[in-house]
């Protein structure tokens, strides 16, 4: 397992390691829990999860294999699978998981673990020992063919030394003669036999033993049982209870009634001194384990009592502070609040004059300078003009700058509004303007309120103001239509238009604040290329 971006100030990740090339499993394992930890609490999940595997892989060894699984699913849960720097670690845990599962009997659940582990093995040669666990495993359930296949795939690989190439030929040989009726495995199996014998590796020959026991069981007994023997021999040498079970087992079978007694014997008792030492060591790890989580839920207990004492403490601090700080803060805020105050309702003030202003300017410009151009548009267009409307026309703007002044309210409209419009419509017509009125009817203005009819009249006056002062118009249609729940005033002349972007003065500032107002609005076509087209709208009472 790479270790080599681990975190080196963690001291008890240091002594979990030491402790595990001395051999001494349980107290490399009551580190690497405790070193778990410190890599959780400062949030380093990979490193947690490197000590969580090693527990697990630990576990497996000492034969709790249910601890071991569910430790490695643990680590399991810390690991980034999205991440390509963890997918050896994850192929690690993968292939514990699979042994972990393979060891308490249920094969046929391991081998998806192990597919897992090859799928994320980071190198060949990785692979090929998961793959070798995977057909070892699959030979369990007697499916000698697909495990065959892999045993091999693995010996045509590049193989790069003799005692695993000993160990993938004679695990090939073991499972192919099984399938291949016409294979004689002998000439394979003997020849991984004196590769590992002159290699000295003891566990592969003892394997060897067991590949010949199995082909000449059924075959030679008396090869079988002289297989048997020697793997026996060499396991009691090898001091491997594992070994020496399976051997016993063998002997059991093949040996005469008083040998047979022996060897089961050493076999009956072999066999229940490895299930309690299984027990053992499960119920030890589980114990160390629980110490620890105790260890660390007193030290906690601990934390919260001083923690709860240095509150308290802070608390009373606290309270000190508080009252001096909200006292200063109060007087402060007091001071602060009535200067705030103060400068609000001079702001107050001031906007009202202003705003008192803005009303009177724009009142003098929409009804005075306005009223008195339209009375000079009659006075220059008008050739038999009425003295005395005239003079009435003069007093009512006398009264209404008169009322501007005062902050009165307009009077009412007494003239049907369509007589209004047609009138102030009329009045800015000249010798070389054609007027055109179109849809100037009452009952279509009777559908607006009074006083959106009051507010859309100095607008209508202000488009026409505009027009005989700028346009060069000389001819203008005016039509209003009914659009849906509100009324279309179209506004429409063959001037010079409007340039691409328009610069309202005043008079248009005003004309926009007004739809605004009454909740309309006035729209500037500047898709013609010539002439002015303005729409506006108005929403019905």
């Amino acid at each position: 397992m790479d270790s080599k971006k681990t975190d080196t100030t963690n001291i008890n990740y240091l002594t979990a390691n030491k402790l595990l090339q001395e051999n001494k499993l349980d107290s490399s394992f009551i580190y690497f829990d405790l070193a778990s930890d410190e890599f959780l609490a400062k949030g380093d999940s990979l490193n947690a999860a490197t000590c969580l595997i090693q527990m697990a892989v630990t576990l497996y060894m000492e034969g709790d294999f249910y601890g071991s699984q569910e430790t490695s699913i643990e680590a399991d849960r810390l690991i980034n699978k999205e991440n390509p720097s963890h997918a050896a670690l994850l192929a690690y845990n993968y292939n514990n998981i699979g042994n972990a599962i393979s060891g308490y009997g249920d094969h046929l659940k391991a081998i998806p673990y192990y597919d897992l582990a090859i799928q994320y093995s980071y190198d060949s040669v990785t692979a090929l020992s998961y793959e070798n666990n995977k057909a070892v495993t699959l030979s369990y359930i007697n499916n000698y063919k697909e495990a065959s296949e892999i045993f091999k795939k693995i010996l045509q690989s590049n193989i790069s030394s003799q005692a695993e190439y000993a160990r993938a030929l004679s695990n090939y040989a073991n499972s192919h003669w099984r399938v291949d009726l016409n294979y004689n495995p002998l000439q394979d199996l003997r020849k991984a036999l004196a590769i590992r014998q002159k290699e000295n590796d003891l566990y592969g020959v003892n394997a060897s033993y067991a590949h010949l026991y199995y082909y000449f069981k059924d075959r030679n007994q008396d090869s079988a049982l002289y297989y048997a023997r020697k793997s026996y021999a060499l396991a009691s040498q090898l001091n491997n209870t594992k070994d020496i079970i399976n051997a016993s087992e063998k002997l059991v079978q093949l040996t005469q009634s008083d040998s047979s007694q022996h060897y089961f014997k050493i076999y009956k008792e072999l066999s229940d001194s490895v299930r309690i030492a299984r027990l053992k060591a499960s119920n030890q790890y589980a114990m160390i384990r629980y110490e620890a989580e105790k260890s660390k839920m007193l030290n906690l207990q601990l934390e919260k009592d001083v923690l709860d004492k240095d509150l308290h403490l802070a608390q009373q601090r606290m309270i000190l502070v508080v009252v001096v700080i909200s006292t200063s803060l109060g007087i402060v805020f007091f001071v602060y609040r009535y200067n705030k105050r103060k400068k609000e309702l001079q702001l107050e003030a001031d906007n009202r004059i202003k705003e008192n202003k803005l009303k009177t300017s724009k009142k003098v410009h929409d009804v005075v300078a306005n009223g008195i151009y339209r009375v000079m548009s009659e006075l220059e267009n008008i050739e038999d003009l009425d003295r005395e409307d005239l003079l009435d026309k003069l007093e009512i703007m006398y009264e209404k700058s008169r009322d501007i002044s005062y902050e009165t309210e307009e009077k009412d409209l007494e003239k049907p509004f369509s007589k209004e419009i047609s009138y102030l419509l009329k009045s800015f017509a000249h010798e070389n303007l054609k007027l055109f009125i179109v849809g100037n009817e009452e009952e279509l203005w009777k559908k607006i309120s009074p006083q959106n009819r009051k507010e859309l009249l100095p607008v209508i006056q202000e488009l026409l103001v505009n027009m005989r002062k700028h346009s060069e118009a000389n001819e203008l249609i005016f039509k209003v239509e009914e659009l849906g729940v509100a009324l279309g005033i179209h506004y429409i002349d063959n001037g010079i238009g409007f340039p691409a972007e328009i610069k309202k003065g005043n008079g248009l500032m005003n004309t926009g604040n007004r739809m605004e107002k009454i909740g309309g609005a006035i729209n500037f076509d500047l898709t013609r290329e010539k002439g002015a087209h303005i729409i506006i709208t108005v929403p019905f009472e």
